[in-house]
């Protein structure tokens, strides 16, 4: 499997239909383009999905990609615009280099540190909102530059470069206009392109002369945007498109970068967007909370939000949509069990059976690329019950399940985790608030835990016969518990948690919930108890007891279980249901359906699937007894035997 494979599972259908639509300007004409957004916690494959926009990109397109996560990239959205104006500025094969000579200006005037700075901060801005080229107005520019200049502000050869901008606003190339500049501030300490980092440098006062700094340095680049799109649409080489890829949106500069751009989209007065903006953001940003629904939220009110799209939906929106909101969230989820096989045969990884990485992962792609590439790098085959414990590489002591989570939970405190490693012995979220004492009442931690998950995209939805039920998100859940299980403090570990929590049911009267716990104790005894009332005499079972038997099985069988690996599942399942004394004519068959459901119920549990005969064969010893809620039991052989 290549990198590339593994990394972009998530994100198929965004990288070609989504991007060439918007990339594209049908006819030269500007139209109105999303924001777009793709979204996802750490390892979702957002990165490598920039990288193949990138490369989708290569031919003919200017591009510029920034990383606001990179420390030598971390700038003030003034100077991070101006980076981006070199990048797309640079020669493209095919394309017609992108000019910006009142970016470049503003940057030069800006740059310096006029003991007038309001006054002429407003000159500048009103330069930028005339309709008329900035050369006819040069004694005006030329005369801002010298309120600028030495000996506090732009050094003396600055009047002479603003004159040669001004001369080539019409007829001089890129690379003749900066030829000018450096032969005129030849010898001079300091080179017209450095002026982003001088802008970055420069203290503007306060934050709002900060942004009117950053609102005057957007209008330029917009404008200029305009001018070489429009200004002579029938040149042979003119560009009819280009992109600006963010990455990492979700920190300070980013949101802030996105704020300022948008303003200046809202302000310019030119019909339509020139370049098509696609970022990635690992965490929820609150400028989306009127237009679209935070994943792992149920729905609410009469007419709930939308969902961010699925890369199906992109890909389906990249034919039809005509008309686009300013943001467009794109949320890759988990894959299915079809697409997550398909990654899985490309990889052809020895030893591994296909199903398993669905199973384990439930489609995380984060996931799926370290439960694929971990035992793809080892000289022999992993046993797949012990993938999790595997080394995540041959020189370190991680195991596969610490590198997973510790990619997962990287921003999350320490002892933040800890607590959710024990609130992970939980169903859904119910323990969140407190995790060590489910009994006191949330401490602050319960919604500092839950806000994180939520907006770093590690809930999600499940269904329950209540409503749509938040728990955490599966693979996160299957690694915290792998965590607790190999916890070696008794009073924090797995059995004290799982003691604690069914105590907490118990007492409050919610018997499946205690049971569920027991079972993760290993007290298959008490769940057989439990779930053997209706096939404890002849009298006959209907369908509504036989429904809710079952909801009742289905749920505590899903408990987790650390079950020593020493026997194969068959054999587990007779250790485990021969302790168990029969409880009426079927008190066999339920003991070993249990047991088997538990096992099974674990991806690692039984990897090769050689329990499906032993589930039908208890399955269909139940359906014998009397009654119409035999069919449903019936419903189930069928199933398992499919």
């Amino acid at each position: 499997m290549s990198g590339d494979d593994s990394a972009l599972a998530g994100f198929r259908g965004v990288t070609t239909g989504l991007v060439d639509e918007l990339v594209k300007r049908p006819g030269g004409r500007a139209r109105t383009l999303p924001l777009v957004v793709a979204l996802g916690s750490r390892g979702t494959g957002k990165t490598a999905l920039l990288g193949r926009v990138r490369d989708r990109c290569a031919d003919g397109v200017p591009l510029a990609l920034l990383d606001f996560e990179d420390p030598a990239g971390v700038r003030r959205p003034g100077a991070a615009l101006a980076g981006i104006a070199l990048d797309l500025g640079r020669d493209v094969p095919g394309a017609d280099r992108i000019a910006f000579p009142r970016l470049w200006l503003c940057a030069l005037v800006l740059a310096g540190d006029p003991g007038d700075r309001d006054g002429a901060l407003a000159e500048l801005r009103d330069l930028m909102s005339e309709d008329h080229l900035l050369e006819r107005h040069r004694p005006r520019v030329l005369e801002l530059v010298r309120l600028v200049g030495e000996p506090d502000g732009l050094p003396g050869w600055a009047p002479s470069a603003t004159g040669v901008l001004l001369h080539g606003l019409d007829w001089f190339s890129r690379r003749r206009l900066l030829r000018a500049v450096r032969q005129v501030t030849r010898g001079a300490p300091r080179d017209p392109r450095d002026l982003p980092a001088a802008l970055d440098r420069v203290d503007r006062g306060s934050p709002a002369d900060r942004r009117a700094v950053d609102n005057t340095l957007f209008d330029a680049f917009l404008a200029d945007l305009h001018r070489h799109f429009t200004g002579r649409a029938d040149h042979p080489r003119r560009s009819a498109r280009c992109a600006v890829l963010l990455d990492n949106v979700h920190t300070g500069e980013g949101k802030a970068f996105l704020t300022s751009y948008l303003a200046a989209r809202e302000r310019s007065a030119a019909v339509g967007d020139h370049v098509a903006v696609i970022a990635t953001s690992r965490t929820w940003n609150t400028d989306w909370d009127d237009a679209w629904r935070r994943p792992g939220t149920p729905a609410g009110g009469t007419a709930p939000l939308p969902l961010p799209r699925t890369p199906e939906d992109a890909e389906r929106d990249a034919r039809s949509a005509t008309e686009w909101r300013p943001w467009y969230l794109v949320h890759p989820g988990h894959l299915n069990a079809a697409d997550t096989e398909d990654v899985v045969v490309r990889a052809a990884v020895p030893g591994l059976p296909r199903s398993l990485p669905h199973r384990l992962t439930r489609g995380h792609p984060g996931g799926l690329r370290i439960v694929l590439d971990v035992p793809a790098g080892r000289e022999s085959p992993v046993a797949p019950r012990r993938l999790l414990s595997a080394r995540a590489s041959p020189a370190g002591n991680a195991s596969l399940a610490d590198e997973a989570l510790a990619q997962l939970l990287r921003d999350l405190p320490a002892e933040r985790v800890e607590d959710l490693v024990t609130a992970s012995a939980g169903r859904g979220v119910e323990f969140l608030p407190d995790p060590t004492a489910p009994d006191a009442g949330p401490p602050d931690g319960g919604d500092e835990l839950h806000a994180f998950l939520l907006d770093h995209f590690l809930l999600t939805l499940e269904p329950d016969e209540n409503g749509p039920r938040v728990v955490l998100d599966p693979w996160l859940r299957t690694l915290l518990l792998h965590r607790l299980a190999h916890r070696e403090d008794p009073a924090r570990g797995w059995d004290a948690v799982h003691r604690r929590y069914r105590d907490h049911h118990e007492a409050r009267g919610r018997t499946t919930e205690a049971r569920y716990h027991d079972l993760a104790l290993g007290d298959v005894r008490s769940v057989v108890a439990h779930l053997a009332g209706p096939f404890t005499s002849d009298g006959p079972l209907d369908q509504p007891t036989a429904r809710g038997w079952l909801r009742e099985l289905d749920l505590i069988t899903g408990a987790p279980n650390r079950l020593p690996r020493d026997h194969d599942p068959l054999t587990q399942v007779e250790l485990l249901a021969e302790g168990v004394p029969p409880t009426g004519p079927h008190g066999a068959a339920l003991a070993r359906l249990v047991a088997a459901l538990w096992i099974a119920g674990d991806p690692l549990g039984d990897p090769e699937d050689t329990l499906r005969g032993r589930v039908e064969h208890a399955y269909s010893r139940l359906s014998q007894h009397s009654g119409q809620g035999s069919i449903l039991l019936y419903d189930r052989v069928e199933r398992y035997r499919a």
